[in-house]
């Protein structure tokens, strides 16, 4: 086997590696974004309210400004006799060492 093939070979694994690791990634997101999600519906039911929207924000635009790169913060809108209320939950992520506990901050 020539260089030129063994070149192509290596760029090959690697892309194919890259695109893999990248998926398992995208992935692994996306899922802990749904069991946030149902954590969420599960939680603001519980208080008797429906949710309407669940948002992901910024921390510095949330009730909790030292969340870090290891949490998602997500701001709800949710209904309760009648009334549009807003909640916040800060979930772990689970992507960094750095993180704040989970927190809820629930209009009652």
């Amino acid at each position: 086997m020539n260089a030129t093939t063994k070149s192509k070979i290596f760029v090959i694994g690697l892309v194919t590696f890259a695109v893999l690791v990248g998926y398992t990634g995208f992935m692994a997101v996306r899922n802990i974004e749904g069991v946030h999600k149902q954590e969420i519906t599960r939680v603001i039911g519980e208080h008797g309210g429906v949710v309407k929207l669940i948002e992901v924000v910024e921390a510095d635009t949330s009730p909790f400004k030292e969340a870090g790169k290891g949490n998602n913060v997500y701001k709800i809108t949710y209904t309760k006799n009648g009334g549009t209320k807003t909640a916040w939950y800060c979930a772990i992520n689970h992507s960094s060492i750095k993180q704040e506990p989970e927190a809820w901050q629930i209009d009652e």
